[in-house]
């Protein structure tokens, strides 16, 4: 009782959190996502930007590097998703464009086509830093058809690869921007509601441990009343 009652209570008081965390979050984003976009061009230092603020770019794919980030899942079917080179106008090295989920055949090698224009080309989005998956390596692992593959993304690595150095935040499209696929990136993995839901049940099983120890006081009290009046 003395261990487990305040561990159940941390947990629920620590998804509370967590919800509360994930809401605000989502204001933020909701927030961000109606300001003017920010021209990339120019701007020396591009890591500032929050996370779901709306940035625009112009410059050119580098059609001929492109690659696949590997198991990416929409509705149960596995494929990728595309990752192009971008140089854009002022900015220096590249920025990895995330044009959105394509899926993929039966086996890995059957890679999906798309179309990569040529010229220059403007692009809207937000910048994104790429989660760091524990256990996971950023390093290039296959090559389909010249396309290169990597579990996650890494700067460091892919500059090593394509020879250049590249931009650490990865510009995903905007739904409404062109020459993007399936682009539904959740703002946060798990909603408030959940971490609320997860905390409804610590509480509970905190609740029930109470009431099983209340009980099984009451009965020994009982049973020790019993005793002394036999």
């Amino acid at each position: 009782m003395v261990l487990a009652l305040p561990l159940l209570l941390g947990l629920g008081v620590w998804q509370v959190k967590r919800g509360q965390e994930k809401a605000r979050l989502l204001l933020e984003a909701s927030a961000a996502g109606e300001l003017a976009p920010i021209e990339l061009g120019g701007l020396t230092q591009i890591d500032g930007i929050a996370e779901h603020r709306r940035v625009q770019a112009h410059g050119e794919f580098l059609a001929d590097r492109q690659g696949l980030l590997d198991n990416q899942v929409r509705d149960g079917q596995i494929g990728y998703d595309i990752l192009t080179p971008f140089r854009a106008q002022g900015v220096p090295g590249v920025v990895l464009v995330d044009r959105g989920w394509l899926a993929r055949g039966g086996l890995r090698s059957d890679v999906p086509a798309w179309q990569t224009p040529q010229g220059t080309v403007t692009l809207s989005g937000y910048l994104h830093q790429p989660a760091d998956i524990p256990f996971v390596s950023g390093e290039v692992t296959e090559s389909f058809r010249g396309l290169w593959v990597v579990p996650e993304i890494s700067a460091p690595l892919l500059g090593q690869y394509l020879g250049t150095p590249v931009q650490a935040r990865v510009l995903r499209l905007a739904p409404d921007s062109e020459h993007g696929f399936r682009r539904d990136w959740p703002t946060v993995v798990m909603t408030p509601q959940r971490h609320y839901g997860y905390a409804v049940q610590w509480f509970g099983l905190a609740g029930a441990l109470l009431w099983i120890y209340v009980l099984a006081g009451l009965r020994r009290a009982r049973r020790l009343a019993l005793s002394q009046e036999d």
